[in-house]
């Protein structure tokens, strides 16, 4: 069975093109959504439940740390994708992977495998 993911970025053209990435490289892929505020909602609907949440620092909450301790502690594996100046110290901070942008399809297909 493929592992499940879902994006989580504001960016509409971000979270499509990872979207049809992953799906092209046999992930199943969960609807995406553009807030945390949404995810408890996107996580009842979906119909395979994730296992890995590629999560866009650009989300910019001051809620990020909170919510990403708390994706973990439901056993979720996080990839915090940011640059190396917002979001680095965030996925140091959460010890969360951290992904960093732009990123190669060979480095997001492997930062998924080693979840």
């Amino acid at each position: 069975m493929p592992t499940a993911v879902m994006v989580i970025t504001p960016l509409d053209t971000l979270r499509s093109s990872l979207e049809s990435l992953l799906q092209q490289s046999g992930y199943d892929v969960c609807p995406g959504i553009k807030t945390i505020d949404a995810f408890r909602h996107a996580l009842d609907a979906s119909e395979t439940p994730p296992k890995v949440i590629l999560f866009d620092y650009w989300l910019g909450s001051s809620m990020t740390s909170d919510f990403i301790s708390s994706l973990k502690k439901q056993g979720l594996a996080i990839i915090l994708m940011g640059t190396k100046f917002l979001g680095k110290d965030v996925a140091e901070s959460t010890g969360t992977q951290f992904l960093e942008k732009p990123f190669t399809q060979i480095q997001l297909l492997k930062a998924i495998r080693s979840t």
